[in-house]
């Protein structure tokens, strides 16, 4: 069993029984979910190698993003992240679905896309599971493919902006979405504030690659998001970080 040793108290766990305190579904407010964003970055701030994630993440990285998932009832995605990492069912471990049951969740969590042009990558791994749905946020005309293989729901918007979809979501009952990112829609819910929780992984590698976006990336914030460190937790070389947004600057 792989196991995190958190740095307060040197105390070794797996990452379900540390997360099992982050309890999101019980902490959204009335108006949107419990929003919690993931995201890993490089010594010198990459969030990408080659513009992928993938090279960054290792093993314990993965683990742990997939725990995060299990406590989620969606999961958000840029369309430029799901063109670049793929995707596939969000959640497929047995043990992971037994949990999310027991919970009173779904199998796996809705994946979530905010498109404005309906301009998305379907030919993407996400959208090959017959058994991984999918609800797309819109303002745009269009159709799913004849191909696509995942359960799809198109949801027009007047405006399908972030608060807009989350605020339906809420409606609809989820109470807990992950932001997988990528950096300019995690920019976006900053913005916006919009995110309750940071979960941030240290990947021990440098690549001074200036082409290599960071964890967010746009315009600069309307105020510096302010944030308290919840957590660290330690893996071999890797270090991973947990943050509560508690405000913006300003």
């Amino acid at each position: 069993m792989t196991t995190f040793c958190r740095q307060a108290d040197g105390a070794e766990l797996p990452p379900h029984a540390l997360l099992a305190e982050v309890r999101p579904a019980e902490r959204a407010p009335g108006d949107r979910p419990f929003v919690y964003a993931n995201m890993v970055t490089t010594l010198d701030g990459r969030a990408a190698v080659g513009g992928s994630s993938r090279l960054l993440g290792s093993p314990a990285d993965t683990l742990m993003l997939t725990e995060l998932r299990t406590l989620a009832d969606a999961v958000l995605i840029g369309t430029g992240t799901v063109r670049a990492e793929g995707y596939a069912r969000l959640v497929g471990h047995p043990d992971r679905i037994a949990r999310r049951r027991e919970a009173g969740r779904s199998e796996t969590p809705t994946a979530v896309l905010l498109s404005r042009s309906l301009h998305v990558p379907w030919e993407a791994g996400l959208f090959a599971a017959p058994d991984q749905p999918v609800v797309i946020y819109t303002g745009a005309e269009g159709s799913v493919p004849a191909h696509v293989a995942a359960p799809v729901e198109i949801v027009r918007l007047r405006d399908p902006a972030p608060a807009a979809a989350l605020a339906d979501l809420r409606a609809r009952g989820v109470r807990a979405v992950l932001c997988e990112g990528g950096p300019t829609l995690n920019r976006v819910l900053l913005a916006a504030g919009l995110v309750d929780e940071l979960f941030v992984t240290l990947a021990p590698m440098v690549t001074a690659d200036d082409d290599a976006p960071r964890i967010v990336q746009g315009e600069r914030l309307p105020s510096p998001a302010t944030l308290a460190l919840t957590w660290v937790l330690r893996h071999d070389e890797e270090l991973f970080f947990r943050y509560a947004v508690v405000g913006r600057d300003g």
